[in-house]
């Protein structure tokens, strides 16, 4: 056994030695400098996961850190499997032993192996709707003079502001006292600030004159911003006492106990002697807190950072700049910086033309330490290309959608497959027009998209028969009114004659029947010459013992009792689009499990009002909706796209609307 365990060790190491020859060499000097600090900023396409993959196997062939003595942690659960997969092709089965995370989930393994630290057993994640109740109390206890309501009919009006603003606290460890000092800072500024005095004479006011109107908006909005930093701390006690936790929570527990237990923290730390951090263009303030702890234990920590100010994503007024700038600069004495600047992913055309764009930004790496980012093209395949970016102006948006049409037939009939075919947009209601015409022209396409199934005919039908139930169980008769609809459902296979029939028979009777009698009425049905009886009686039966059992049967039994024996899961086994109705079917599954896991006594009466509260306050269940066409043409965000490559690219909607965001939500408090 040992010596099979040497075989595979040197066959990985050749191949890996193999590999490290292939590298360039910025990427060769990158993965060479293993002690101290390294800031790699890559461009896009230059490689950076072949990197972050190859200097922990440096590492793991050169010193004698172990493969749990390393941490490398990455934006995304994606980032996280794609650099585990590169490992596993560098060093074999060791990558396995490597710790690699995101900072969430790193952060979720430090509170589970310290439980007795951390004190939180048997905490739930918090829910949109509970996230609801709790805001709307705090703004409950307000004063009608208070700014977060005085003068507003809707006293909730500020609610999703003040969701935002809490997310953001926790994301960017920000404390109400932080935000009042750089309030109170912004405010001694404004009468002096260019944006607030006039420039020339206008009316009354002369040159230099405060705009005495704009500064009192402005001191409105920073005082609406004061006070709603103060229910913050009453924010973060409700939620302790529902026992609930918001995602970002779990960084903020990790940053205040690695505070309060030194011996904690130096644990990790003396376990972790090389850090690796990819993306860090998008880290958060909190995140990046994580960071500096880990670390500040080390004078040089031997801490490798990937990333490129020119694609973060989750850009915060200049501040994820900020985190890359200020870690050159706390070791600057010490730190290795090296540029990738070799793309292997598109033509040297495009390349230059993003450049003429991003040059136009003024926050940038480039400008601040004086290098240059001019990006190379690489790629053999790419380097003779005769195909270059152009830009194509419409009249409107129909045009613009045929022209893309007609262009993907032509290129089809030059030989490009429409799987090698993309149309990037900002956002997915964008490709609806498109999709229209794609199915119109029978051309196959791949997309994904958010889906609410609350939206779905299949969930809306599923609630009303558990709704009927409910209805009967309290008073017979009492969700009459819902059972002529729900008879019409296609999956109890009622007959629409048969409907016709028995609507006709009730019509015709001196006192008025009820459809709950007249379906259990054998006789009658074999009287009136139906064609499915069998559809009623089945139906029928289902019904009186699901609702005879109302009250021995868990929730989630009389959910499942309904899915598999009233046909539901027959008829969908049967649809051409099984896979996406079964996925929609398991979501709804498991959200009321989770429910259930909040509120174990719930039963089936508080399910449904949980329902109603979301669909008045517009909360989702959201999945994830795939059509996968073989060899289809890609239609996806641009923010899905990003590290993905095809022959040919359109751009659609490429103006302002759509790709320049608004300064600032409607939904958000203004910010110093």
């Amino acid at each position: 056994m040992a010596k099979q365990k040497k075989v595979a060790a040197n066959i990985y190491n050749e191949s890996f030695l193999k590999e490290l020859k292939q590298l360039n060499l910025q990427q060769r000097q990158a993965v060479d400098q293993i002690e101290g600090p390294v800031l790699v900023v890559a461009g896009p396409g230059t490689g950076k996961t072949h990197i972050l993959s190859a200097r922990i196997g440096r590492i793991l062939m050169e010193t004698d850190a172990q493969a749990h003595n390393i941490l490398c942690l990455t934006f995304t659960d994606a980032g996280t499997h794609a650099m585990r997969e590169r490992l596993l092709q560098f060093i074999g089965p060791e990558a396995h032993k490597v710790h690699i995370y995101t900072f969430h989930s790193f952060c979720n393994k430090v509170i589970q192996e310290n439980l007795e630290i951390f004190g939180i057993q048997q905490l739930e994640p918090l829910s949109e709707l509970e996230r609801v109740e709790i805001i709307r109390k705090l703004i409950d206890k307000l004063p009608n003079v208070h700014p977060l309501k005085r003068g507003r009919r809707d006293i909730y009006f500020y609610e999703n502001h003040l969701h935002h603003l809490f997310q953001m606290m926790k994301k960017e460890h920000w404390t109400a006292e932080f935000l009042h000092q750089q309030t109170r800072q912004y405010l001694e500024e404004l009468p002096s600030r260019p944006e607030f005095i006039y420039k020339v004479k206008s009316g009354r006011y002369i040159k230099g004159d405060v705009k005495e109107g704009k500064l009192q908006l402005e001191r409105e909005k920073m005082e609406r911003l004061w006070e709603a930093a103060v229910l913050f701390e009453d924010y973060t006690s409700l939620l302790r006492q529902h026992r609930r936790y918001d995602y970002e929570d779990m960084i903020l527990w990790v940053i205040k106990e690695f505070g309060r237990y030194e011996k904690l923290l130096r644990y990790y730390q003396e376990q972790y002697l090389y850090i690796l951090v990819d993306e860090f263009q998008d880290t958060s303030g909190a995140q990046n807190d994580i960071l500096q702890l880990l670390i500040k234990y080390w004078q040089n920590p031997n801490l490798f950072i990937v990333g490129d100010d020119d694609q973060s994503i989750y850009e915060f007024q200049g501040a994820r700049l900020k985190n890359i700038l200020d870690f050159h600069a706390q070791y600057k004495d010490h730190i290795e910086l090296v540029f990738l600047q070799n793309n292997y992913r598109s033509s040297q055309p495009i390349l230059d033309t993003a450049k003429v764009l991003i040059d136009h930004n003024q926050k940038r790496i480039a400008s601040a330490l004086k290098v240059d980012k001019t990006i190379l093209a690489k790629n053999p395949n790419y380097l003779q290309t005769k195909i270059l970016p152009s830009i194509r102006v419409y009249p409107n948006r129909i045009q613009e959608e045929t022209d893309i049409l007609l262009s993907i037939q032509q290129l089809q009939a030059q030989g490009i497959p429409y799987k090698e075919m993309a149309v990037i947009y900002a956002r997915h209601r964008q490709s609806r027009a498109l999709i229209e015409l794609l199915e119109k022209r029978n051309i196959p396409y791949q997309t994904k998209r958010r889906v609410n199934i609350l939206d779905l005919p299949l969930i809306q039908n599923l609630r009303m028969l558990l709704e009927y139930i409910h209805l009967e169980y309290k008073s017979i008769y009492k969700g009459s009114h819902l059972l002529f609809q729900i008879l019409h459902f296609n999956f109890l296979e009622v007959a629409p004659k048969d409907l016709i029939k028995l609507s006709r028979h009730i019509a015709t009777q001196e006192h008025w029947l009820q459809w709950r009698d007249v379906i259990a009425d054998e006789e009658l049905l074999a009287t009136l010459n139906l064609e499915n009886v069998a559809a009623f009686e089945r139906f029928n039966g289902l019904m009186e013992s699901i609702i005879y059992e109302y009250r021995n049967l868990p929730l989630v039994n009389i959910l499942e009792r309904l899915i598999n024996r009233s046909g539901l899961l027959r008829y969908l086994l049967a649809q051409p689009d099984k896979v996406w109705l079964l996925q929609v079917v398991n979501t709804f599954i498991n959200f009321v499990k989770v429910e259930i896991d909040r509120k174990p006594r719930m039963k089936l009466r508080g399910l449904l009002e949980v329902l109603q509260k979301m669909d008045a306050n517009r909360i989702t269940i959201s999945v994830e909706k795939t059509v996968q066409m073989e060899e289809g043409i890609h239609l996806v965000t641009a923010h899905s796209a990003k590290g993905l490559e095809y022959e040919c690219v359109f751009i659609l909607d490429a103006v302002k609307d759509y790709w320049e965001p608004t300064r600032k939500s409607p939904f958000q408090f203004a910010l110093p």
